[in-house]
């Protein structure tokens, strides 16, 4: 596998890239094309057209920027801190309790204000004293594990696959958290509430997390022209004790999450055409009948049982 330095410049060719800034990896404009990664497929399946469009680049009214997400930054942060210090400290900052003129830390301190812009120009992102033990809690748990002691979570990380989808012409972007380099076993730190098995079941539904998976492991092919031989996700609690558990995706969901990715590519392409981003009720022309959940008639009827005695 060759890594492309990207030189600024729209990407014309499938591949896998580094120095690929997040704001431009999410600016749109990376590549020659129209592109969209994980995030917007999923969010047009699991939401709808109308939740991408909303936050999407190419909208010109769009939504103002969320600020990261603090899952997203734990997790990235705990991964390069468990790299050592110096990838850490070149990628994150610590918010200081007080502010650079003395005075207790507020947003709207001027001063504070400024020391902001400067670790964004400086391309770090800023995390809380609180998260910072966290994320410091999450790295000494995992360095404790027996399969990150093994390798699991070693590779090229901040790394970029670009792949042109065939059908659609979209460009598909991928930024898994490791890219291994001695194995096909992909492997991606995602933090969560809970490691409690049912739970994590829950989890990989609600976000669509073999959708990404999915996403990558098609776009690795189509780049690098090698199948994966595995995708994991290693999920670690973001609070105390930080336990944590490592699982695989099954063949049979990752076959599910391409099809759901290449529905997602196909309403793309179509809204991008026709300019209409509907919402999850599509467009309407007539109302929808609507039922009541099994448990919530069970109970009423039970209420009404209840209240005839």
């Amino acid at each position: 596998m060759k890594v492309i330095p990207w030189d600024g410049h729209p990407i014309g060719r499938p591949g896998v890239y580094s120095k690929i800034p997040l704001e431009a990896y999410h600016s749109g404009r990376l590549c020659a094309g129209p592109s969209i990664s994980s995030t917007g497929l999923r969010a047009i399946m699991l939401k709808s057209l109308a939740h991408y469009w909303d936050v999407s680049p190419y909208n010109p009214n769009r939504a103002e920027d969320e600020k990261e997400k603090e899952a997203f930054i734990l997790g990235r942060a705990t991964h390069h801190l468990l790299l050592g210090e110096p990838f850490f400290h070149a990628q994150f900052v610590v918010r200081p309790d007080e502010a650079p003129d003395g005075r207790p830390w507020n947003g709207n301190n001027k001063t504070c204000k400024a020391w902001l812009a400067a670790q964004r120009a400086a391309g770090r992102t800023v995390v809380t004293a609180d998260q910072g033990e966290r994320i410091k809690g999450m790295a000494l748990a995992l360095a404790k594990e027996p399969l990150v002691a093994a390798g699991a979570l070693n590779g090229l990380i901040e790394q970029t696959i670009v792949a042109l989808d065939e059908e659609t012409g979209v460009w598909v972007l991928s930024r898994p958290d490791v890219i291994p380099t001695d194995s096909g076993d992909f492997v991606d730190l995602k933090t969560t509430t809970s490691v409690i098995y049912a739970d994590l079941v829950k989890t990989i539904g609600a976000y669509g997390y073999h959708m990404q998976a999915a996403l990558c492991a098609d776009g690795y092919k189509a780049a690098v022209g090698q199948p994966i031989a595995s995708f994991s996700f290693y999920f670690i609690e973001s609070r105390r004790p930080h336990c944590s558990r490592m699982v695989t995706i099954k063949p049979a969901d990752l076959e599910l999450g391409s099809r759901q990715n290449r529905m997602a590519l196909r309403l793309f392409v179509d809204a991008m055409n026709t300019g209409v981003w509907p919402g999850p009720g599509g467009i309407q022309a007539t109302t929808e009948y609507i039922d009541l959940s099994p448990r919530a008639r069970e109970a009423a009827e039970a209420q009404l049982m209840g209240d005839a005695k």
